[in-house]
């Protein structure tokens, strides 16, 4: 389930990518009328962007984490894994 979660959140980043291209002919467009507006949309579609990318790949990165932890209990069968928390504080 989470597998297909990271496969859905990587198609998305690439319809981003695809959507975030088409859209910078816009601001492009756009500074061939005026510099200072062309530029200020394209900083902003930018912005944008990388967010949307940030977003995405952090949702992926805790994805990749709970696999990780599940892997981990699976080889420790099934016991709850000691945290540092517990380690010190016995």
């Amino acid at each position: 389930m989470l597998l297909d979660y990271i496969e859905e959140t990587r198609r998305t980043q690439k319809r981003l990518a695809v959507v975030f291209g088409v859209l910078a002919v816009v601001p492009i467009g756009l500074m061939f009328w005026r510099v200072g507006v062309g530029a200020f949309v394209l900083v902003v579609l930018a912005l944008v962007a990388v967010c949307s990318f940030w977003v995405t790949e952090a949702h992926n990165a805790a994805h990749r984490q709970k696999l990780d932890e599940l892997a981990r209990m699976e080889a420790n069968q099934g016991k709850p894994l000691q945290t540092a928390h517990r380690r010190w504080h016995k």
